[in-house]
């Protein structure tokens, strides 16, 4: 036979076609578990200080005075504020929405960097965060809430997807 086809062995069938599924890592997220944890834990110890000391300081509680971020105490060195507001909640609304955020975002991200990873992820971008909240506000500039956190894990969740776009296909699309 003169053809330019390969001989097909017709007994043999063709090996069937390879599918290959991304599976996300088994990994539990105790971190942000323990995180969501902690911060109500706090919000609940910001409530009982406004119940038992009332409003003391400036018409907040104790924990926000020594907690928030204001942008004096920074400037007075009190550095430690940029990193304790994501402890700190304004409302009920304020802590279930920021820890819905973290239970959602966070449980996909610890999975894939893993523990230590994550809590890098999660700090650095809090202290980022308020670091641009107070370059970017007023002279009398407050703020607390683990908004900046967030913000922090959602960018660095696209950066994942984008990186491994190839790789996850349509679940990085959606």
């Amino acid at each position: 036979m003169n053809s330019s086809f390969p001989e097909v062995d017709p007994v043999t069938p063709p090996p069937a076609p390879v599918q290959v599924r991304v599976m996300m890592p088994y990994l539990v997220p105790t971190v942000t578990y323990v995180l969501v944890g902690f911060t109500i834990f706090v919000y609940l110890m910001q409530l009982l200080s406004v119940a038992v000391f009332g409003y003391a300081v400036f018409n907040i509680g104790w924990l926000e005075y020594y907690g928030a971020r204001f942008n004096d105490a920074i400037r007075a060195g009190e550095l430690w504020r940029f990193i304790t507001p994501v402890f700190l909640h304004g409302s009920i609304t304020h802590i279930f929405f920021n820890m819905y955020a973290l239970f959602s975002i966070g449980s996909l991200l610890e999975k894939y960097y893993g523990h230590a990873r994550f809590v890098l992820l999660y700090f650095l971008g809090a202290f980022s965060g308020n670091v641009f909240s107070f370059l970017f506000t007023g002279k009398n500039g407050y703020s607390l809430g683990a908004s900046t956190a967030v913000f922090g894990l959602v960018a660095a969740e696209a950066v994942f997807f984008y990186q491994n776009r190839k790789l996850l296909g349509s679940f990085a699309r959606q």
